[in-house]
């Protein structure tokens, strides 16, 4: 059965209780303007029950499958084109929540996203900064590997 990834497009079946979460690229069909983010499948949240001395730990689900990145000026722009006027990719798929900001860190530095510009003189990318990174990231898995776009 395929993996349900809602408007996200990736080449590999998958399981997302398998991955923390994602990078993906969001690209505007009309300007080819872009937008480089990650996005985790599920987040971790606490809540107090009567009765016990620690707070009881649970995961819950992400709205990734709706999901349209963390740009304001992206997101008006969706608003005012259309889903239809955007593609959505999933470009790799990560296991742990160092791995998963080093890769969006990585391929926002390659691509030159603060800087890059279209033929026409405008900004490529709707990045408005890149995270600042106070780790030291951690190897690729090979389960990491096999599960990118190229």
């Amino acid at each position: 059965m395929p993996s349900d990834t809602g408007h996200w497009n990736f080449p590999h079946e998958f399981d997302p209780s398998d991955w923390i979460g994602f990078i993906y690229r969001i690209t505007e069909l009309d300007t080819l303007r872009e937008y480089v983010g990650k996005k985790s499948f599920f987040s971790n949240r606490s809540k107090v029950v009567k009765g016990r001395k620690n707070r009881k730990h649970f995961k819950k689900n992400s709205d990734w499958k709706s999901y349209t990145g963390s740009s304001t000026q992206l997101n008006e722009m969706i608003a005012k084109k259309g889903m239809d006027n955007y593609k959505f990719e999933i470009e790799s798929l990560h296991k742990t929540k160092g791995s998963l900001h080093y890769a969006e860190v990585r391929l926002q530095v390659s691509e030159d996203v603060l800087r890059a510009t279209l033929p026409n003189g405008g900004r490529k990318y709707y990045n408005g900064h890149i995270a600042a990174v106070k780790f030291l990231p951690p190897l690729e898995t090979l389960d990491e590997q096999n599960m990118r776009r190229t």
